[in-house]
């Protein structure tokens, strides 16, 4: 069953709200019904916690009251190197990291919450790679529906890089991330593991209406600055706000392209992916011809220089953190290990569990086939040396995935 939960409206001066209401499932649906609802469609929506009971996370990482188990967390993983970012110091649209042994940081949560100085600290352990750390150690198991999961798969066959977006999160209450959209216009899902959280959510498009006199998106959705019209001169025509509480062991699911900003209400530890699948492929090319255009526009001064391109690609990379050749190396892992299952080769698994049957991989065909013949109207393409070769090039690909298909 989907229930629809309704927030109270809040007054808001900040902009002018309306708060809808957030699809709720209870219980278990068919995957080809989540694919429907709330994949295709690209809605937001919040799973129960019963689908997160059997996880090892739940059991261990968590006291009979509810809260954090820190003392088991410090003996088993206490030596790990984690991310930490300052809440309170802002990195251009982000939050300042530092790298910190877990047991240092467990030290600071349980009381020691001031810096030398004697200032008040708000410290949040965020984008910990666990699974890539302790790859034995099953603290959870990736649900159904988000299984199809082309972004982890290829950097789980890669054998360059050792990386993954699967991530940890801890912080106190009060700990935040600001108002964004996630890496690569992914989908992303959230569990806690203990711990309530608080989401705002806008619809893609409706950010443009934060975003400052000089086109920076607000950094916290709930600043008053966002009531200064000489700052914000949009900001009173945003609208399609959608906030919800997430509770002990409920999983949220982020739709591609939806801005987002998040409060932890207590102490909280939350298991995230950012993923990629066929529903939201086209969006993640968009954005990355979208992030390249920018990138030129950036450097258009610098038009004249050797391989103008190429350095273009480069800024690309490190600023979205992927080009497009690694972008097409993507579609084509995806597409060999599909094109496998049709001839019998070998059966696809996602997530060591999840088997992706005949007809899931004709989709992802299909989906890729589409990209591939976009991707090859862009004439930067062809610039790329990695992909000059014949037998590299996107044209190649499309027509085994067409051949296959028909």
């Amino acid at each position: 069953m989907i229930e629809l939960a309704s927030s109270e409206s809040r007054e808001n001066s900040d902009c002018r709200e309306e708060i809808a209401s957030f699809p709720v499932i209870h219980d278990v649906l068919d995957y080809d019904q989540f694919f429907r609802e709330f994949l295709e469609k690209n809605r937001p929506c919040l799973l129960a916690s019963h689908f997160t009971e059997g996880w090892r996370a739940r059991r261990d990482w968590v006291t009979a009251a509810g809260i954090p188990d820190v003392g088991y967390l410090q003996q088993h993983f206490g030596e790990a190197d984690v991310p930490v970012a300052d809440c309170d110091q802002k990195h251009y649209d982000s939050q300042e990291k530092k790298t910190y042994k877990l047991s240092d940081y467990i030290n600071y949560w349980t009381g020691l919450r001031e810096s030398a100085c004697g200032e008040k600290l708000c410290l949040y352990l965020k984008d910990w790679h666990f699974v890539r750390a302790y790859p034995d150690y099953s603290a959870y198991t990736t649900l159904q529906y988000f299984a199809s999961d082309w972004l982890n798969e290829f950097w789980e066959v890669r054998d360059d890089i050792n990386d993954d977006y699967q991530f940890v999160y801890m912080g106190p209450k009060g700990s935040w991330t600001p108002f964004h959209a996630d890496v690569f216009r992914s989908y992303s899902w959230s569990a806690n593991v203990c711990g309530r959280k608080r989401w705002v959510f806008y619809p893609p498009g409706e950010e443009q209406y934060l975003r400052d006199s000089l086109g920076t998106p607000v950094y916290d959705v709930d600043s008053p600055t966002l009531r200064d019209v000489s700052q914000y001169p949009h900001a009173a025509s945003v609208s399609g706000r959608m906030e919800v509480i997430q509770e002990q062991g409920q999983t949220i699911f982020v739709p591609s392209g939806w801005h987002h900003q998040v409060w932890n209400l207590e102490d909280t530890i939350s298991i995230n992916h950012n993923w990629i699948n066929g529903t939201n492929i086209h969006t993640a090319w968009d954005f990355l011809v979208q992030s390249l255009n920018q990138v030129e526009f950036a450097i258009r001064d610098c038009e004249d220089m050797d391989d103008w391109g190429g350095q273009c690609q480069l800024l690309l990379k490190a600023t979205h953190g992927m080009d497009y050749h690694e972008f097409y190396t993507m579609l084509r892992t995806i597409a060999t290990r599909r094109l496998d299952v049709l001839m019998g080769k070998k059966e696809l698994t996602s997530f060591g569990r999840w088997v992706l049957g005949r007809r899931h991989c004709l989709y992802d065909l299909g989906r890729i086939e589409g990209v591939l013949e976009r991707m090859i109207d862009d004439p930067r393409v062809d610039a790329i040396p990695a992909l000059a070769d014949s037998d590299l090039h996107p044209t190649q690909l499309l027509h085994t995935i067409t051949s296959a298909l028909a």
